[in-house]
């Protein structure tokens, strides 16, 4: 990480060239940018009406500091890491009223083989974020089960839910089914599991403006075509995750990357069902285990190729791509189970420091990041002509693909006589006046995608973006004379209906704090 140089990761790259671009379209008069204008060879695409917002507005935080790329990229994962550890010290010390508890739990969360993979294998900022606000997620909540004051925890809980949703979309809804489930063990009565729904009810209010948009608008890319069959070569053998890989062995690996549990994490597995079978456990400590069996069990079962069928029939399985992915649950299913039953207060200390000692130690192979480091050309990435997509998950259904090259203009004559003048540019408007003598065809080369709009004179002209010999690109006929043209990108009524559920849920939070109700005599 002290290097300037940047960490050889399998998203890194991908990452690298969206900051930029997330930037641009910021500073291009976006808030939470959906259109990326400056991607796929200047013809734009929807990437950020698909893809999770957090990482880049973070990226694009220290760009506007004055940190390189390659410096934003790895303090987005640095802050990540050490958040991480943070928060599951807060939620564990909180739940289990413990310091030792509390401090192994965050070391087998914070070392497990799979969240240092995440970092300096794979290098994918969105599920190191969504790890990092799984945790307090999970101590706001238990904040609203122990408090008679909940309002200010079931914010919390609405705020930090936003958060770990917006890290990364798969990844934020396998956990938001996990801080349900959460819920639904340990909430003491059903008061509480109210109040902890409420919070999480607020947290998918506050991110509508994302996932809304995500569910209906899917359909307009190939991001199911190109990648239905993806999970088929995915699937690890069961004995891959319980063997502790300490030498990060390509034998153990899938698909390049480690799935195995860990030493320690496997050896609280292990102790755990020991437990279960042979031993009278307090109900707090068996309401625990079963919690934990449920989430590793049932990862478990849908890492391996038993659960072929599921993926086969389930769509939104698919949209998760990598089985192994389910790993992100037994991090925190054994980090969580490890605190409850590897240490108590009666504990000797040496023992407490030999469980501390193994599980660091055991993960010291990803401290460093195996696959190396590179010198990259910053400039290359502020000027990216790719889409930054591996499987086109973005490309729109009625283009002929992503560009391979540059228009040769950013607005072209393809009909009739006249001619283009004044041609300004910006990421979602562009502006310019059309001379004609004849009656013209106009090509604004953008991708057209639903909310592009063309206006000739303040009066709204069809667009046609299936023409056969310019597919998915806005054309659009005038009449003789001249026109100012404004062809503009807003939002769809399914996006704005989805923006103002965004805006009217951050208005009741903030009136809820600044109008906070009056305490009954």
């Amino acid at each position: 990480m002290a290097t300037p140089l940047m960490i050889h990761t399998h998203d890194g790259p991908m990452h690298i060239a969206r900051i930029p671009a997330y930037y641009k379209a910021l500073i291009g008069g976006q808030i939470l940018p959906r259109w990326a204008g400056t991607l796929n060879y200047g013809y734009g695409l929807p990437l950020f009406n698909f893809y999770y917002h957090l990482p880049y507005l973070i990226g694009s935080a220290f760009v506007a500091l004055g940190v390189n790329l390659a410096w934003s990229f790895k303090f987005s994962l640095l802050a990540g890491f050490l958040l991480s550890g943070c928060f599951m010290y807060l939620f564990s010390l909180a739940f289990f009223k413990d310091t030792r508890k509390a401090l192994v739990t965050t070391a087998l969360y914070q070392f497990a083989p799979f969240h240092l993979v995440n970092i300096v294998v794979r290098g994918d900022i969105g599920e190191v974020l969504a790890m990092t606000f799984l945790p307090l997620v999970l101590y706001f909540l238990v904040r609203v089960f122990e408090s008679d004051n909940t309002r200010p925890y079931v914010m919390g809980t609405g705020i930090a839910a936003a958060l770990m949703i917006l890290s990364h979309s798969a990844i934020g809804l396998i956990y938001f089914a996990v801080v349900t489930l959460f819920t639904l063990f340990f909430a003491p009565n059903n008061r509480k599991r109210i109040e902890g729904a409420f919070g999480l009810g607020i947290g998918l209010l506050l991110t509508a403006f994302f996932w809304i948009p995500v569910l209906f608008e899917r359909k307009y890319t190939y991001g199911d075509f190109f990648m239905k069959d993806m999970y088929k070569t995915h699937f690890a053998p069961i004995w891959y995750f319980f063997i502790p890989n300490l030498t990060n062995s390509k034998s153990l690996q899938n698909g390049g990357v480690d799935v195995s549990f860990g030493l320690m994490q496997t050896v609280t597995l292990l102790l755990g069902v020991w437990l279960a079978i042979t031993t009278k456990l307090r109900n707090n400590v068996r309401l625990i285990l079963w919690f934990v069996g449920i989430l590793t069990v049932g990862s478990l079962f849908v890492m391996t190729s038993s659960s072929a069928f599921l993926w086969q029939h389930i769509s939104i399985l698919r949209a998760f791509q990598f089985p192994w992915r389910y790993l992100t649950i037994t991090v925190f299913a054994l980090s969580f189970l490890g605190g409850a039953i590897l240490v108590k207060k009666s504990t000797p200390a040496p023992v407490f420091i030999a469980i501390m000692l193994v599980t660091v130690c055991s993960s010291i192979v990803y401290w460093r990041p195996p696959l190396g480091f590179d010198r990259i050309n910053e400039q290359y990435f502020w000027n990216y002509p790719l889409d930054t997509t591996f499987f086109g998950e973005t490309n729109l259904v009625w283009s002929a693909g992503p560009e391979g090259g540059y228009p040769k203009a950013p607005v072209e004559l393809i009909a009739g006589k006249g001619t283009i003048q004044d041609v300004t540019k910006k990421e979602t408007k562009h502006t310019f006046t059309v001379v004609a003598d004849t009656n013209v065809q106009i090509m604004d080369n953008t991708q057209y995608y639903p909310g592009w709009r063309v206006y000739s004179d303040a009066k709204k002209v069809d667009i046609e973006f299936q023409d056969q010999n310019h597919r998915g690109l806005i054309t659009f006929h005038l009449p003789p004379g001249t026109h100012h043209i404004t062809v503009s990108f807003g939002e769809t009524p399914v996006r704005a209906a989805a923006d103002a559920m965004t805006a009217g849920t951050i208005i009741a939070i903030l009136l809820s704090f600044l109008f906070p109700r009056k305490k009954k005599r």
